[in-house]
């Protein structure tokens, strides 16, 4: 409403007088103050500049009368400490002479500074000593600079006592000697206090003219802007009765204005409509056109004839045509010839009834390859009910039918060696089952175990271990007839399953040792790998079947328990099952399941044998792990101890094994005649390669408060095999705390004169299965021999277990071992005993 605008621009009067008031107000007091301020700051720096210059004149007219003085008293001030120049500054001549020299100045206090700092002389002899050497007056003034400070102080005191309320200019100056060097810095200070004063009384004089005369300009002003106003007002009356009349004019021009509108807007909202609509449909048929285009299933559009009409992407980049190449072609170009008349016939009928069909065909590529597609077809029609297009959309099966037919592969077979798994096994076996009772054949399972694989796989690492196995692999199927069967059901295990072997068991089990023997002779043979020539062995169990009515998996048992029979036979050899091992197996799986009970149970102890040296004196013990059996009694460790290796039960036992060793060694200190034993835990290789051991023997150590010194961990030499750096971190770092490792078993295993330079033991155990026959082997001798001397060489302590007689221990004591351990001394006892017996063969020692 331009007419509303008018008459409200009209009716609004500007203020003028109230506005000028206003500002005209500010602006004086803001100059007033300013002109004021700025006068004061002149003033002040000028008074600053003519105090120091004529505190440079006081400071030459002082050095050329009291120079000497100063001179002398600067350089005694040399290594001075403030206390030696406070008691200087009572000497009241020097004072006096200054007061004497600045009496009828304005100077109120003179201070004298040393170059570095120190304050040799005061008229205040409280600040003589005072280090000035941070202040920033000092440095400008040693520098060669006169530098001013104008303060108010409401307390000082000066020549003429304590003064009150003063203001004071402080000029720090250099003092200079014949050659213009500075010697020493000089502090004045003035006082301005009247100057100051009137300097304050002179701000507020031009402060107030200042102010009289803006206070003047302004009445001036306030009559000319009053009249301006009056003008103002009279045009603005004169300017409302003319708005008047233009109102009544807009009035009517709005109301005609407005009918027009609503007719305008009405037209506009309609045509918007209509816009929309069609934006709406074009990009509908925009998006139709991006999906047709960009859809990763191939669309091909027919008319009712089932002429092609269009095609996208896909379907040019699955079938090899382009659009130019198939429009105005039927469907029938991509016949692979795969589906019959039959097929299409039942199709179309689909189509015609059900306007929809879907299902898997093989269609051909345009370079002849037939590939198989999932197509869906459906009929389009028009306003009059009748078809008019075909839209089929199709995906290409290939790779999804190549994913099935791997993972139907991988299901069957082993991925590293592609040869059938134990599924496809199992698989097999049944139907040779089925087959031997129709034919009356026979056959055989050979279940293949590597020896000592895991070292193998420690040593050279996974990479070149899995090359073994895809070796072994093709060793195996060059071995055996083409209708035979090579799996790798595990690991390191293969089995071989034999068919149409002869009726006569006899004679199948001959044929199936033959196989066996053949076997063993090309699996030994060398396996080349990268810069190592690995030589391996097998162990081969046999189960022969000839019955249907076998269980599968019974027989791959007895197979494999076979196998077992021939590790613990020596390796390298094969064996036939028999009802015996199975026995065996099922009562191993008893005592394996019996452990885990007796782990939850405790029924697991400790019993300790003596350590003893030539003397007889028991130094020591080993904790040994036995198994307190509710209805069994003490089970043999030669029994349960392998199992315990194999599984994890090892972990937790281990731990609980060390624990206990450590509150043993707790108790033992206590009483003197056990405090100087020592007791050795043995560690198994697991156990040792756990993430958290070393934690839990320092917690173990720490919860107990036995003395590390007192504990002594038993190695073997099989975790040597793994990460040597790891077993040296970990020997490191225990070893600190001062715990003793002793290499048991030493000589048996994978130990080299390397390996032991650099690992951190303290001593080697000369294992029992050399102790035995050392008086009439002489190779057993002989590696005791060279265990002492090697340990004499390398520094380190030696024992010898398993020692029974005297003869031996007396051949042991002429090679250099000292310190034995066997039941020539004493059997494993329990807890009690083995104190009882360590207490009767006791000797005081006192450096224990």
């Amino acid at each position: 409403m331009e007419h509303a605008r008018i008459e409200s621009q009209g009716r609004t009067r500007f203020a003028l007088k109230r506005y000028y008031s206003l500002s005209s107000l500010l602006c004086t007091i803001l100059t007033a103050v300013v002109l004021g301020w700025s006068y004061q700051h002149l003033a002040l720096g000028e008074l600053k500049s003519l105090a120091e210059s004529r505190n440079v004149v006081l400071t030459h007219a002082f050095a050329n009368a009291l120079w000497p003085n100063f001179s002398v008293l600067l350089a005694d001030s040399a290594g001075a400490t403030a206390d030696a120049l406070r008691a200087r500054a009572q000497d009241t001549h020097l004072q006096d002479l200054v007061a004497q020299h600045m009496k009828g100045t304005d100077v109120v206090k003179v201070k004298v500074y040393a170059l570095n700092g120190m304050t040799v002389f005061s008229t205040d002899t409280r600040q003589t000593g005072e280090d000035r050497s941070g202040n920033p007056g000092f440095l400008a003034a040693r520098a060669g600079k006169v530098e001013s400070v104008l303060n108010h102080r409401d307390t000082m005191d000066t020549f003429e006592g304590t003064v009150t309320d003063i203001d004071v200019i402080s000029s720090y100056l250099p003092i200079h000697d014949e050659s213009r060097q500075v010697v020493g810095v000089i502090e004045i200070y003035g006082d301005v206090t009247t100057f100051v004063a009137h300097l304050e009384q002179t701000r507020l004089i031009v402060i107030s003219i200042v102010f009289g005369l803006l206070a003047l300009l302004y009445g001036l002003l306030y009559l000319l802007v009053a009249r301006a106003q009056g003008i103002i007002d009279r045009q603005s009356s004169e300017l409302e009765k003319s708005l008047k009349g233009v109102e009544l004019a807009n009035q009517e021009l709005d109301r005609r204005v407005q009918e027009r509108t609503q007719a305008l807007n009405e037209t506009n909202r309609n045509l918007n409509k209509e816009i929309d609509i069609r934006r709406a449909a074009e990009k509908q048929l925009k998006l139709a056109a991006e999906v047709f285009d960009n859809a990763m299933e191939g669309i091909m559009i027919t008319d009712a004839n089932k002429r092609i009409l269009a095609v996208n992407g896909a379907f040019t980049r699955v079938t090899g045509y382009s659009a130019d190449e198939i429009v105005g072609q039927t469907p029938s170009i991509l016949n692979s010839g795969r589906q019959d008349k039959a097929f299409y016939a039942a199709l179309w009928t689909a189509l015609q009834l059900e306007t929809h069909w879907q299902g898997e065909l093989w269609n051909r590529r345009k370079n002849g390859e037939i590939f198989p597609e999932w197509l869906s077809i459906t009929a389009v029609f028009d306003e009059q009910n009748a078809v008019s297009h075909y839209v089929a959309v199709f995906s290409d099966l290939t790779q999804r039918k190549a994913a099935e037919r791997r993972i139907d592969h991988l299901a069957f077979y082993d991925p590293l060696t592609d040869l059938p798994n134990r599924r496809l096994l199992l698989d097999r076996l049944q139907r040779a089952l089925i087959a031997s009772a129709r034919t009356g054949r026979g056959g055989a399972l050979l279940f293949i175990d590597l020896d000592n694989f895991k070292s193998l796989n420690d040593i050279v690492g996974r990479d070149q271990a899995d090359l073994v196995l895809q070796q072994v692999a093709q060793r195996l199927a060059g071995c055996v007839r083409a209708s035979d069967t090579v799996s790798r059901p595990g690991s390191d295990e293969f089995v071989v399953m034999l068919e149409d072997l002869s009726e006569d068991g006899q004679e199948a089990a001959r044929q199936a040792e033959s196989v066996g023997e053949k076997l063993l002779a090309t699996l030994s043979q060398v396996y080349p790998l990268a810069g190592y020539a690995h030589h391996s062995t097998v162990s081969i169990g046999i189960a022969l079947f000839a019955d249907h009515q076998e269980v599968v998996d019974e027989l791959v048992q007895r197979a494999e328990s076979a196998m077992h029979h021939a590790k613990r036979a020596g390796r390298d050899t094969l064996r036939f099952f028999n009802p015996t091992m199975q026995a065996v197996a099922t009562a191993r799986a008893a005592l394996e399941a019996s452990l885990h009970e007796a782990v939850q149970k405790e029924q697991f102890v400790l019993h300790f044998q003596a350590q003893v040296d030539s003397s007889g004196r028991v130094i020591g013990a080993e904790a040994l792990l036995r198994w307190q059996h509710p209805e069994r009694g003490l089970v043999s460790p030669t029994e349960f101890i392998p199992l315990l290796e194999e599984s994890r039960l090892i972990l937790p036992l281990g731990q609980w094994v060390l624990e206990t060793a450590c509150d043993r060694l707790a108790a033992w200190a206590a009483r003197p005649e056990l405090s100087g034993l020592t007791l050795a835990v043995n560690v198994s290789a697991r156990q040792f390669h756990d993430d958290a051991f070393v934690d839990y023997v320092l917690a173990a150590l720490a919860r107990s408060g036995a003395r590390p010194q007192r504990l002594k961990l038993e190695l073997t030499e099989s975790l040597l095999v793994k990460d040597v750096q790891e077993v040296i971190t970990k020997m490191t770092i225990i070893k600190a705390k001062g715990v003793h490792f002793s290499l048991d078993d030493f000589g048996t295993g994978y130990s080299s004169l390397s390996y032991l330079q650099r690992l951190p033991f303290d001593q080697l155990k000369i294992d029992q299965s050399f102790i035995r026959n050392i008086l009439t082997d002489p190779n057993d001798a002989a590696i005791a021999r060279m265990v002492v001397v090697l340990a004499e060489s390398l520094g380190l302590a030696v024992i010898a277990e398993g020692v029974e007689t005297e003869a031996q221990k007396d051949f042991l004591a002429g090679q250099g071992c000292h310190v034995y351990q066997g039941y020539l001394f004493s059997r494993p006892l329990p807890a009690e005993g083995f104190e009882e017996f360590a207490q009767r063969a006791f000797i005081p020692n006192p450096s224990a």
